[in-house]
């Protein structure tokens, strides 16, 4: 379960980085500051609750979460901000 929950974290802080840098690329600096924020409370939740890699599965899963992550933002910011 642990392992889950570092992806899913891993994944949602690396399609929020990669958001950014594509807000940040079109000049949305409203955008930008939005997502900023987002970040950095995701961050500091996956500070709390997952301090520490045990397995190697969770390692595994921090890489996996963050690859998937900058794929989904990138077909998640063309999808729905490139119109």
């Amino acid at each position: 379960m642990q392992a889950v929950a570092i992806y899913f974290a891993t994944l949602v802080v690396a399609c929020a980085v990669n958001i950014q840098y594509r807000n940040a690329i079109t000049g949305s600096d409203g955008a930008i500051g939005l997502t900023s924020c987002f970040i950095g409370t995701l961050n500091l939740f996956m500070l709390k609750t997952i301090p520490h890699v045990t397995h190697f599965y969770e390692g595994l899963a921090y890489i996996l979460g963050g690859a998937t992550g900058a794929v989904a933002a990138n077909f998640l910011h063309k999808r729905f901000f490139n119109k």
